[in-house]
């Protein structure tokens, strides 16, 4: 089974030979420090993934010069997602950005927040914008091989949603259900990626129809046992590995039982991908690292 194969079963909640792993950002860095090479290229990170058994990996697009506006899709481009697809058997995840990051790079944080709050018409007019970006640059992703697609806006915090979630559900969760809505064509799935304390509004991302959740930030509540309880047969969870684990001086053993403990939690019946909440960076322990990922691809 490869590692395309292996994580489609996943996200159909199938059998597995054993339980995929992904990762939503890999630091070039890191590549750097654990090959012990100078540059790096789509050979050092296939290697990289390679090396720890990473089934899904995620192509973040590179925007044009900063403007005050949405880009135009043609002028947005994905630096290896076609040789991803065509140069390795793994499982490529096309990442796009939703309405509240494009609207604190546009707009600032706080007006933002502000326009949020009073349903502005720009507001409205930029919700609107970023759906067809999104729409185009889907399709686009899918003709250049991406397996998936990933919308990637942190929506909370480490307590609760940024906006409240009656404001989500008005203005924010229809754009999304428009997205998937005019994605569905397409028939690749479409995950949800946000950091943060989601519990308020799960059911709502699981009913706009995601087919998986990115992210399950195990250090601002989100219990991993509980959402595969409650979610599992609906959406493919993806994460909960706490980064702090691979920054931090650990034992093996501690390491290992981690691993065990969130495998154990999540894997039963499929539906699930292993990996960290927000990606590897650089500075991580190459020790740890290594364990954490073989101790995933042993249980």
């Amino acid at each position: 089974m490869d590692s395309r194969e292996r994580v489609s079963l996943a996200i159909g909640h199938c059998d597995v030979d054993r339980i995929p792993i992904g990762e939503i950002t890999i630091a070039d860095g890191l590549i750097r420090e654990l090959l012990g090479v100078g540059r790096i290229a789509f050979p050092e990170r296939r290697e990289f993934v390679n090396r720890l058994g990473i089934d899904a990996v995620c192509e973040s697009p590179e925007w044009p010069t900063p403007s005050l506006h949405l880009p135009d899709p043609e002028d947005v481009r994905w630096k290896d997602l076609a040789t991803w697809a065509t140069r390795s058997d793994r499982f490529v995840f096309a990442v796009l950005d939703g309405v509240f990051g494009w609207g604190t790079k546009l707009l600032g944080f706080e007006a933002f927040l502000s326009a949020s709050l009073k349903r502005s018409e720009a507001l409205i007019d930029l919700m609107h914008g970023v759906e067809r970006l999104n729409i185009a640059l889907a399709n686009r992703a899918a003709a250049a091989g991406a397996d998936g697609v990933l919308i990637a806006d942190d929506i909370a915090y480490q307590k609760n949603t940024i906006v409240g979630p009656s404001v989500l559900r008005e203005l924010f969760f229809p754009s999304l259900r428009r997205q998937l809505e005019e994605i569905a064509h397409l028939q690749i799935p479409v995950f949800f990626h946000s950091d943060g304390n989601l519990n308020a509004v799960i059911d709502d991302l699981v009913d706009i129809g995601f087919q998986g959740l990115q992210c399950l930030e195990s250090r601002a509540g989100m219990d991993l046992a509980r959402l595969k309880a409650t979610y599992g047969e609906r959406t493919c969870l993806w994460g909960n590995l706490d980064p702090t684990d691979l920054f931090l001086e650990r034992d093996s053993e501690e390491l290992e039982q981690g691993v065990r403990d969130i495998i154990e939690a999540a894997a039963a019946g499929g539906g699930y991908i292993f990996g960290t909440s927000s990606g590897l960076a650089e500075g991580m322990r190459l020790e740890n690292l290594e364990v954490v990922y073989q101790a995933a691809l042993s249980f």
